[in-house]
């Protein structure tokens, strides 16, 4: 038997050239079943092979160290490089102050900084010994802070009769840190926010007793509110009390305030003699003489007798930044109320309200004639509103409010309208009053008919960003509300011509095609009566198409929109070619995950379905 092979020089190149001329080259990778003798010989055969195999081991061996010694020479070398280089970075040359102003621009936007070492100010101070060291003696970077005041609940998410003292240590030292915190912003204005978590309320009536961590949290701040610019504070109704007895003289700087109270009840009884009176009683927080900015939500207060300066207020919310749980049921201001507060505001900038009726309330319209005086007001600079509405009939006197500035609106339905259907929906004759300054308009009207969408849209000819969220099983927005939002020909007359976004989510909110919207996006960009589209977000309520790519790439190119269309997760993102200069439009298209109508284990949960544990009993 001839034994070839062709050996590899160590000089040569790392290529896989080696060969051997086997005998049974025919019977490699088969099923081939060598007999008794021929498995001797291959035996014999492949003594040369392996002995080649163990020298070329050995050869990868040294070889592979003398590269890893390399590598780490390498290594080393490099850090020594980037040691140095660290040394002359621009950052090093930066001044401390612009350093600092640095960080305080790494503070969370939109809220208070929070305890935690995953973000500043915490964060930096973990860097280096330097950055510490400038972080703890920049004031500015510690003058917010939010602090959750969470209670010990069981594994059956109810309030232990005695709160383990584990728990209580633990809350002790966190309230200490947050001392420590407000000292460190020295004498500058700070931002606070401490809060009862929501989930803690449904346990509140099984131990109040033993809820105190937000009273001690307040405790251990309350020397600090000399320098409170922004207060948030959210907890059960009857732990206030400290705060209730603030004075005026206490809060000299404070200019934004929130107070959100968890009631005890399943519902407020406004005839009920016994509710509330507290916040009136002690008023130094509310009064405060710099307060600008004011938001009460589920307060079982006259709100009309609290001892707020409203005359100087410029931001107002009431009732809307409560947990949902308080918010529903029990929440009982009336447009008819909330009318008389606004006349006492006449420098209001932004106002929200969430309106409502209780089981104490009447629904419908009273037999006596109500004086229109009671409802005409003018807010000469409210720009912003924030409607949350209710059905209740008193909010037909909306059309009666005339804000000649309104830049911003918002308008929610808590469920749809209960009254008489008949009559004419509230807000269609408050937007034919103040609708020709609207550019921002976000409504979600439940059971809103094509129709009145129009009639809507008709009444706000500057709008500039439109938002529609409806959860309905309405169909509101549809192909014949698209065609009045495109322009069609010479004739430029279409709905919103200054729209530059437009969003649709929501339920059955889209029932228009995915060709129409395109062709909107199209037209609006071809002529030149009318402005760009920036940006369209749509969800529709139905499957993604298979294949979307090229569902959606042939619309594109039949409609010659000079387009590329990019693959979401749950639908697609179109925006224009790089050598487009007609279009600036982003299109993000989403579609709704609708589950099989049949399933294999349907009806089996019974009797356990896969992965699940299934218990026998026996009876």
């Amino acid at each position: 038997m001839s034994r070839n092979i062709t050996p590899v020089s160590p000089k040569q190149p790392c290529i896989a050239t080696t060969q051997i001329n086997s005998p049974y080259a025919s019977n490699l990778h088969t099923n081939y079943t060598p007999t008794e003798s021929e498995t001797f010989q291959i035996k014999q055969f492949l003594t040369e092979p392996l002995k080649r195999l163990s020298s070329l081991d050995a050869e990868i061996g040294r070889v592979q160290s003398i590269l890893d010694g390399l590598h780490h020479e390498r290594r080393a070398l490099s850090d020594e490089i980037e040691a140095h280089r660290a040394l002359i970075s621009p950052s090093r040359q930066l001044p401390l102050d612009v350093l600092g102003e640095i960080f305080i621009h790494c503070l969370p936007e939109g809220r208070n900084a929070v305890m935690s070492s995953q973000e500043a100010p915490i964060l930096l101070g973990r860097i280096c010994s330097a950055w510490r060291s400038i972080s703890l003696s920049t004031p500015r970077l510690w003058a917010s802070l939010h602090i959750p005041t969470p209670t010990q609940i069981t594994k059956t998410r109810q309030v232990p009769a005695q709160p383990d003292p584990t728990f209580i240590a633990k809350m002790e030292r966190r309230y200490e840190a947050a001392w420590e915190w407000i000292g460190r912003s020295g004498e500058n204005p700070i931002s606070i926010s401490v809060c009862t978590p929501t989930h803690v309320y449904s346990s509140y009536r099984s131990q109040p007793s033993n809820m105190k961590t937000f009273e001690f949290a307040i405790t251990q701040i309350l020397s600090s509110s000399r320098r409170w610019k922004n207060a948030d504070f959210r907890t059960t109704e009857d732990s206030f009390t400290h705060l209730q007895q603030l004075a005026e003289d206490d809060v000299p700087l404070l200019e934004s305030l929130v107070i959100v109270s968890g009631s005890q009840r399943d519902a407020w009884d406004p005839l009920a003699s016994n509710h509330g009176g507290r916040w009136t009683e002690f008023s130094g927080l509310l009064s405060a003489r710099k307060l600008r900015r004011l938001s009460l939500s589920c307060l079982e207060e006259n709100l009309s007798s609290l001892p707020v300066r409203w005359s100087q207020l410029t931001h107002l919310n009431l009732d809307l930044d409560g947990p949902a749980q308080f918010r529903g049921n029990w929440t009982c201001l009336r447009y008819s109320d909330a009318i008389k507060l606004l006349r006492r505001c006449p420098l209001l900038v932004s106002c929200g309200l969430s309106l409502g009726s209780t089981t104490f309330d009447i629904v419908e319209q009273p037999d006596h004639e109500v004086l229109l005086t009671e409802y005409t007001l003018t807010l000469p600079l409210l720009e912003n509103l924030f409607l949350n509405l209710s059905g209740r009939w008193d909010e037909s006197n909306l059309k009666h409010l005339d804000l000649p500035r309104l830049r911003h609106l918002e308008i929610k339905f808590q469920e749809p309208f209960s009254g008489s259907h008949a009559s004419r929906p509230s807000w269609v004759d408050f937007l034919l009053r103040n609708g020709d300054s609207v550019k921002h308009l976000f409504i979600n009207i439940p059971s809103l008919t094509r129709d009145e969408l129009i009639g809507l849209l008709e009444s706000v000819p500057r709008l500039i960003h439109f938002r529609i969220s409806n959860l309905s099983s309405s169909s509101s927005v549809n192909d014949q509300v698209i065609d009045r939002l495109t322009p069609s020909g010479e004739n430029s007359d279409c709905l919103c011509p200054m729209l530059e976004e437009f969003q649709c989510n929501g339920g059955n909110c889209a029932s228009f095609s995915e060709a129409q919207l395109l062709s909107l996006v199209q037209k609006r960009g071809e002529s030149e009566k009318v402005g760009v589209l920036k940006r369209v977000d749509v969800t529709f309520d139905r499957r993604k198409p298979k294949n979307i790519d090229e569902f959606l790439g042939s619309l594109v190119t039949g409609a010659g929109l000079g387009m590329r269309v990019s693959q979401q997760v749950a639908g697609a993102l179109i925006f224009p070619e790089y050598n487009n200069t007609k279009l600036s439009t982003i299109v993000n298209m989403k579609y709704a995950e609708l589950l099989d109508s049949f399933s294999p284990w349907a009806g089996q949960h019974l009797a356990g379905t896969p992965g699940s544990t299934h218990f026998n009993f026996n009876y």
